[in-house]
């Protein structure tokens, strides 16, 4: 576990490397070990892997990755605080991805952070959210099956080793698309391959929490499209063809469904492609809402009428009208499964 854990750090240190050498380009060194590794506190190089870099030819900087993820925002705050006045250098703090709470906290207290192929922000050298470009991240995204297997199992409870083409079979997918999910899921150190035998189990490669951590890099709203459309006639025609469109976006975070609040349904793209043109909202029509067009089937990942919570949050990122706050509690007590206490 040792060994896994310390190839994680090194590799999340080399990606921030690469992205920081791609976006600051000729103004970033190579990212090398810890020269004044002696004024580091005991307690700091316990806690985080640290290796050192120059900016702008002059800056010494160092990043810092915490060697066990999840640490609180007001930990890491108070460790690069620690960091900077005994090492006397900046401090870039180094995460696989950060909520919008863990950003805005960051933030406030003017902490330099990277996000490796998503974000810099470096107050301490006048550089303020350089987001990458949107083909970048497009680039290392997962294909919608390999997140949809992975959410599944994420929220399932799976066993310790579990049969991708199994579970890829109960979402529709082709053998061929198992093995390729399989293999992306596994690149992206998401999940560990079994060895011998015919038939390929995967295991994920961490705990839940851990692996859902790991994976925002490459996870993105399942949301290809959205569509206006008269509710009532609409939602005959997929009764009548047995097609599931649950509760999905801000409507998915009612309690209790409101008359005045808009309906808003997710529905897979391959059934809104067989179910073909469908009755759009106008002047008579007596409720209208919105159709999410999804990437994957939503019922292979939620439960009875409403989206699953990792889906649910990836879809409102960025997005106005509902609580964040709670909606990531949501995600964390979805990720605890039965181990949560309380």
């Amino acid at each position: 576990m040792t060994t896994a854990v310390h190839s994680g750090l090194t590799d999340l240190v080399m990606d921030a490397q690469r992205y920081l050498r791609r976006i600051l380009p000729g103004l970033a060194s190579v990212v090398g070990p810890v020269g004044a590794a002696r004024f580091i506190p005991q307690t700091m190089a316990s806690r985080y892997h640290i290796a050192e870099l120059t900016l702008y030819g002059e800056t010494p900087a160092m990043l810092a990755v915490p060697r066990v993820p999840g640490e609180s925002s007001s930990r890491v705050i108070q460790d690069v605080k620690v960091l900077r006045s005994a090492a006397k250098a900046m401090v870039l703090y180094v995460s696989p991805y950060l909520t919008p709470t863990q950003r805005r906290f960051l933030v406030e207290n003017h902490i330099d952070f990277v996000v490796p192929h998503n974000q810099l922000y470096a107050p301490s050298l006048a550089i303020e959210f350089r987001d990458a470009p949107d083909h970048e991240k497009k680039a290392i995204s997962l294909l919608p099956s390999a997140q949809a297997v992975l959410i599944h199992v994420l929220l399932s409870g799976q066993a310790r080793w579990w049969s991708p083409r199994e579970i890829s079979r109960a979402a529709g997918y082709t053998s061929m698309t198992a093995s390729r999910l399989s293999a992306e899921l596994v690149g992206r150190g998401l999940a560990e391959r079994s060895t011998g035998g015919r038939e390929r189990f995967l295991r994920l490669a961490g705990s839940r929490g851990e692996v859902w951590a790991r994976a925002q890099p490459f996870l993105r709203s399942p949301v290809l499209k959205e569509v206006e459309v008269c509710w009532e006639q609409v939602a005959d025609v997929l009764a009548r063809h047995a097609q599931s469109a649950p509760q999905a976006g801000t409507d998915a975070m009612l309690a209790v469904p409101s008359e005045d609040q808009g309906i808003t349904r997710a529905l897979y793209i391959d059934a809104w492609r067989k179910l073909g043109a469908l009755p759009a909202a106008g002047p008579h029509c007596t409720r209208s809402g919105t159709l999410q067009i999804w990437s994957y089937p939503p019922a292979f990942t939620g439960s009875g009428d409403r989206v699953d919570p990792l889906s649910l949050y990836l879809s409102l990122q960025g997005k106005r009208g509902h609580d964040a706050d709670a909606l990531e509690l949501e995600v964390e007590r979805a990720l605890c499964g039965t181990t949560c206490s309380g």
